[in-house]
């Protein structure tokens, strides 16, 4: 209850370890307030998850597909985020 105070939308068990999803604009906080605590962080990451999703075609599925792989086989490409529905 705690982690609300920094900033946290959402906290989830799984069995490697505790995972807190937070806003961007609280990413900050968050670690700062978890140090504070003198919670450990494994690691802490940026990433962007949509609020909404689009449904394409198999054929579509394909391309975007095709896509991703060749932008992230792109070396000056550091992430691809997308909000197609799988």
């Amino acid at each position: 209850m705690e982690l609300i105070d920094f900033g946290a939308d959402e906290v989830s068990e799984e069995e490697d370890g505790v995972y807190v999803t937070t806003s961007f604009t609280d990413f900050g906080k968050m670690q700062k307030g978890l140090e504070e605590k003198g919670i450990t962080i494994i690691s802490a990451e940026l990433d962007r998850i949509p609020t909404n999703y689009t449904e394409l075609t198999p054929d579509q599925q394909k391309e975007v597909h095709a896509l991703i792989d060749r932008l992230e086989d792109d070396d000056d490409v550091q992430n691809v985020f997308h909000n197609m529905k799988d």
